[in-house]
């Protein structure tokens, strides 16, 4: 079980990336909000980690983002696996940054999984 600190970093993380998806799918906040039957304001707090999404929205989330959920989720293996240490986080953030820099989310996303499951 994750303890508060490492659930807090977790949805953070998970913030950056829903927020890297959507810019890169050229959507707003409010977009995404009306997709989800949310406000913005609902939207900028997943983004900042401060309201945790509900499981049903991120599977919403992930169709109209046209990705695969788990590739949302996999980064952040490395905090559900072992607790987080700095090196995990500077490399979810590394792996956030490729994702916005390049048009190769889905395989910079795979790779960083298969990554983490080897250098625990």
């Amino acid at each position: 079980m994750l303890n508060k600190e490492d659930q807090d970093i977790f949805y953070k993380k998970l913030g950056e990336i829903i927020r890297t998806s959507r810019k890169k799918a050229d959507l707003t906040q409010d977009d995404v909000g009306d997709h989800l039957g949310l406000t913005r304001i609902s939207i900028v707090n997943f983004e900042q980690g401060t309201q945790k999404i509900q499981l049903h929205a991120l599977l919403e989330l992930s169709g109209l983002l046209n990705i695969d959920v788990g590739e949302l989720l996999a980064p952040l293996s490395v905090i559900t696996t072992k607790n987080i240490t700095v090196k995990a986080e500077k490399s979810i953030n590394k792996e956030i940054e490729q994702l916005a820099d390049k048009d190769l989310g889905a395989e910079i996303l795979k790779g960083f999984l298969k990554y983490s499951k080897y250098k625990k």
